[in-house]
This record gives C-alpha cells, structure tokens and sequence, in this order.
C-alpha cells in the first residue's frame, strides 16, 4: 500500500520559501503515515520528505535583484512568459510508469495542481489506480484576483491549461470551498470535490529555551514580538501589517522569509519607524526555533478581503502553540472561533488588526489561553494525515 505524489513545481529560480514543495512534503510524510511507502517525483527526479523541506527552504532562495531585466518587465509580458514555460514545462514532463513502486500497491497518485501539468494523471491511468488532483487554487482565477489579467488568452488558458486535470482527476482536493466553485466553473465534477485544507506536522513546539536563545541571537531582547512567517507576495499584505504597528509601542515584527515584495517592506517599515527584524528565509528544520521566538503570529488578508486559499503558516503558528491574530473571512472563519482559537479581525478596518496586537501585547493569560486552544485545534482538526484520511475516505464513497 502506498501512493505517488507528483509535483510539477522545483525550487529552482524561485524566492522562499516554497510553500508549494513545502505542503507536498506533509502530505508525503502523511501518505507514508496512513498508507505505507510511498514517493514524491518532480522534475528533477523522486526526493524524500527532507530533501523536498531542504530544497523549499534553503538559504540561496533569495529576493531578485531589484534592478534585474525580469523586474523591469511589465507585469503582462511576464504572465505571457510565464503561461508559455509552463505550457512547454507540462508537455515535457513525463512520470515513467516503471519507477520504484513498481513491485508495491499503489492506492492512488496524487498531483499538485499547476497549469498545464497532467503528469500526474497520466501516470494514474498507466498504473490503473485513482488519480487525486489538489488544487490549492485554480491559477487563472486567484492570478485575477490579485490584480494579474490576462487579456485575450486567461479563457484558453483556463480550457487547456487547467480543465483537462481538473475533469479528469477521481478525486479532486480543494484547498477551500471557494476553489471547489471556482474548479465545477470550469469544469469540474461537484461529486469528485473534497475540501482538504492545508495542513501541518503535530511536531511539539520547541522548547521555551530555545525561543530564548533564538531571540538572544536576533537580539530582540523583552519587546513585544509578533511574528510572520511566508514569502513576501503583494497578497500577504505586509505593509499593512506595518502600519497596524505603528505607534504601538513594545512592538517588534519579526518577519521570516523572503520574496520579491521585501525590499518594498523594508522601505516602509523604515519610513514609518517601525522596528522590525528580517531573516530571510530559514532551513525548515529551524522554523519551530524562529516560532519559539515568537510571543504571538499574525496572517494578513488584503484590505479588500479577497482571501481563498487554507494558509500553510497559519496551521505552522496553531501547532508551534502560539497565540494568533488571523483575518475574519470565511475559509478561515469557517475553521476557527474568534476568542477560542484566535482573534478574528475584520481585513477591511485596520484598526481592528491594530487593536488585537495591543490587546495580545498586554494579556499574558490571553496569550495563553489562545495558545493553548489553538494548539488542540490543530491536534483535531489540521494535521496532513487527517487530508489524506478526507481523500481516502472521498475514495470509498466514490467506490460504494
């Protein structure tokens, strides 16, 4: 018994961490918990659960340079760009049926949804076992949403680059049920959809020594500190997070990761005198150390609340025990209760977000009793093998 995990995505080229490779991995790690041995292939060959945290978190996976020739290009010639390696990428990436699973019961093949990648479900078929394509998001859809059109090719794009995989899979897991819509809008089969949101290893947080010895080395001393983690994209709305801190005093962001949008952070947090630690993006195998260092985290939805994917950092912040502040919309709301799990707050009025920050800043018990609640839910509710279980269990149902 076991499965094969297939993921069009590499690290190469990319600014980290890759969130991608890093939620392939938990469901790797859980399908070899739940089913048995089990593989992950990409195109640069088949890695193991560390090798695939090691690639999405390494220290090379830095920001662009501000003034390189694909920061110069205009946001419609880089999406043009972009649709077209991913095209030829899809069709030059081919799973070959006799692998190393070849002498083991295959239960099904999971792929990553990206555009134009069927890789996956070929290889379902040649091997006779279910296809189950995850789809965190469709990209045409969620590209629209935050601000990248593609006028005169997003409808093809959307009928050949993302509906074959969509229609074909057995079973398709949705990050939310804001996707699953979007995924029968184009063709999906509403029978097919599951609801898996992402998910995150029941390690136990590290201990209170070593977020003490973190913070000595960061030198973030007694302030306040209320922590990030991710890669730096317009839709993590980290400037906003800035300016909800302003004027707060005893407030440090520590803020984890990297990405094209830093260099912009940076200026802005100079600009409103905020006091704020970078990092840049950390080995995995560190992060729990970066989490203990941490008094509360925070994620961040756009002003607009457009917000329909299952954050990976937010699981990562419930498990690591950590009080959270998270935005009041539905794929988050729908999981978690305001005032037992987290603070909720409202994406649309900024003081909200400002004044759950003080209000963590000055209740210890608060804190606390978040932390606490927090790390119980995601115990029940958002650890990888529970996704594999919902996709098992989609399975048996389509069987019966």
């Amino acid at each position: 018994m076991g499965a094969v995990l297939v993921l069009p995505t590499t690290a190469a080229g990319q600014q980290g961490p890759v969130a991608a490779m890093l939620s392939a991995a938990g469901w790797l790690a859980a399908c070899e918990r739940v089913l048995g041995r089990s593989w992950l292939v990409t195109p640069d060959g088949v890695i193991d659960v560390e090798e695939a945290r090691r690639q999405a978190s390494g220290a090379h996976l830095t920001s662009a340079r501000s003034d390189s020739l694909a920061s110069r290009l205009p946001t419609l010639a880089k999406t043009a760009a972009k649709d077209l390696r991913q095209a030829l990428r899809g069709s030059a990436f081919n799973v070959d049926p006799d692998g190393p699973w070849r002498e083991h019961q295959i239960d099904f093949v999971w792929q990553r949804h990206e555009l134009f990648h069927t890789a996956g479900v070929d290889l379902a078929d040649s091997l006779g076992v279910p296809s189950v394509v995850f789809a965190p998001a469709v990209a045409v859809w969620e590209a629209r949403r935050w601000g990248v059109s593609r006028p005169g090719w997003g409808g093809l794009v959307e009928r050949r680059g993302e509906g074959p995989a969509l229609r074909r899979a057995v079973v398709l897991a949705c990050g939310s049920e804001e996707v699953a819509a979007e995924a029968v809008r184009i063709g999906a089969d509403p029978q097919r959809i599951v609801i898996t949101p992402t998910g995150v290893e029941l390690e136990p947080p590290a201990p209170a020594a070593e977020g003490l010895s973190m913070r000595r080395r960061l030198g973030l001393g007694d302030e306040f500190v209320l922590g990030w983690v991710g890669s730096f994209r317009p839709f993590h709305s980290l400037t906003r997070l800035v300016d909800a801190v302003v004027g707060l005093d005893g407030v440090r962001l520590l803020l984890v990761g990297d990405g094209p949008e830093r260099p912009a952070v940076e200026r802005h947090a100079r600009d409103r005198g905020v006091g704020v630690t970078f990092t840049g993006t950390v080995p995995h195998l560190e992060l729990s150390r970066y989490l203990a260092a941490m008094d509360a985290a925070v994620v961040v939805a756009p002003e607009h609340g457009e917000f329909h994917y299952s954050p990976l950092k937010l699981a990562e912040y419930l498990a690591a025990g950590l009080a959270v502040i998270a935005p009041d919309v539905p794929t988050v709301a729908s999981r978690l209760v305001h005032d037992r799990h987290c603070l909720l707050v409202s994406p649309h009025a900024l003081a909200g977000l400002t004044a759950a920050i003080g209000t963590l800043r000055d209740d210890r018990e608060l804190r606390s009793r978040l932390a606490r609640e927090g790390r119980r839910e995601a115990e029940a509710e958002f650890s990888w093998d529970h996704q594999v279980r919902r996709v098992q269990s989609k399975l048996a149902s389509l069987v019966r």
